[in-house]
């Protein structure tokens, strides 16, 4: 096993001991806190949250796509709009397909009915709470976004965190459900990484493995 996959290995083992944690003793008392915050503190992030909505994202991408790659003929950033689209459109399937096995309810339960906890393969929007699909599609995108432009990764971080943290304000998810869509997120893009090595597509400047930047010529 390499060094990177051990890394991987335990930092999903050490996730899912901080969910479970997160599950029994901080996403109660963390969202019934967030239920009593100023409105006008709320209001601030019900705009925030909107930017973790993946159909902007998926939408600009394409017509990225379409443009370099047809009208102005620049391969390189054609196919990292390519990436970019990849990351963000296939982690929100992950996060699709996950929440009717998963079932958990969503704080709104928590709010009118005191219902906490999980009903699985139960369909409906108040039984689709794990993992967040908005934290999903902003930690994909970032995580992609700072493998072209590795100098901005803090930032990144920090955009995508806020981001996350913004559906618990809000009192749309738990902690632990941004925790799984980060997780499935920054996975997503890992294994595309891993995907485009192997084909010989593409080189990251963000990958300290890949020497160049670009797309390979050869």
């Amino acid at each position: 096993m390499t060094h990177r996959n051990r890394r991987i290995v335990v930092g999903s083992v050490l996730l899912m001991v901080l969910m479970t944690i997160s599950y029994a003793m901080l996403d109660r008392p963390l969202t019934l806190f967030c239920q009593g915050l100023n409105p006008a503190v709320v209001e601030v992030f019900q705009w925030i949250t909107e930017l973790g909505i993946s159909t902007w994202y998926l939408v600009g991408f394409a017509a990225l796509f379409v443009f370099f790659k047809f009208f102005r003929r620049r391969l390189i950033a054609a196919n990292r709009s390519l990436f970019l689209f990849a990351a963000v459109s296939l982690s929100g399937l992950t996060t699709d397909l996950i929440k009717p096995l998963v079932g958990r309810l969503r704080p709104k339960l928590l709010f009118e009915a005191d219902l906490y906890g999980f009903d699985p393969f139960r369909i409906g929007y108040e039984y689709n709470s794990f993992p967040s699909g908005h934290a999903t599609t902003i930690f994909a995108l970032a995580a992609a976004l700072a493998l072209f432009f590795p100098r901005w990764r803090m930032l990144l971080a920090g955009f995508a965190t806020v981001v996350g943290l913004s559906r618990i304000i809000v009192g749309a998810h738990y902690l632990s459900d941004v925790m799984a869509g980060a997780y499935v997120g920054i996975m997503t893009a890992f294994l595309l990484v891993l995907l485009c090595r192997r084909r010989g597509w593409m080189d990251f400047p963000g990958d300290p493995d890949m020497e160049s930047a670009g797309l390979k010529q050869a």
